[in-house]
């Protein structure tokens, strides 16, 4: 569907200004999104699985772990397929938040993908450097859209993701190195090209969508 036929559905969840501010910087931050009581319980269940890390002394199905991980001391990376792991999270993706914020952005029709948990720790020292997530999916259009809830309160000091208003309607980079290989990120050319100093942090108290 089109931006066009989208908008023209009545929202769900979203107001149609912010619709169209999505569709017009290609992403959306929604303070105060997630129900009290719904971050609450994702975050005893994330403390769940980090304390189950402590007995994991390498990554696997589950868990990728960080270089400094030990029993005393996680450093989880990744909670992979966390809806494979626990039924709880799977509640949560086909929550009326999630599915109907899905809906207001891409139409009716929502077909779940993915999902995963990523955790950020103070003086992990793990760059995540300018991508498009798109050069990584398996997908020929631009019809899906990822949605994340913050489990902690996000500010400039922590780094928090950070967008490039418009970029979803400019030009694909590579994202292999000179090598032909695989990177995972743009150059430091093309990212000077791709207008990064114009990045919009997506800032919001915990619960943000």
């Amino acid at each position: 569907m089109t931006p066009e036929d989208i908008l023209s559905k009545p929202p769900l969840r979203l107001t149609q200004a912010e619709r169209r501010f999505y569709f017009e910087n290609g992403y959306l931050a929604l303070p105060g999104a997630t129900p009290a009581d719904t971050l609450a319980r994702i975050r005893a269940k994330s403390d769940e699985f980090l304390e189950r890390s402590r007995n994991v002394s390498k990554s696997n199905e589950v868990f990728d772990l960080g270089p400094n991980h030990s029993s005393a001391k996680p450093h989880v990376r990744r909670l992979r397929r966390p809806v494979d792991q626990d039924p709880f999270f799977w509640d949560i993706a086909t929550s009326d938040v999630m599915t109907e914020i899905a809906a207001d952005l891409v139409g009716p029709d929502v077909k779940f993908h993915s999902c995963k948990l990523n955790y950020k720790w103070p003086g992990g020292g793990e760059l995540v450097k300018w991508h498009q997530d798109i050069c990584a999916w398996p997908h020929t259009n631009y019809s899906p859209v990822t949605l994340g809830i913050c489990l902690d309160d996000v500010d400039q000091a922590v780094g928090p993701l950070a967008c490039v208003p418009k970029s979803q309607d400019g030009p694909l980079y590579s994202h292999f190195g000179p090598d032909g290989k695989w990177t995972g990120h743009i150059s430091d050319a093309d990212s000077d090209a791709a207008g990064v100093e114009a990045a919009a942090d997506l800032i919001g108290p915990a619960g943000t969508i």
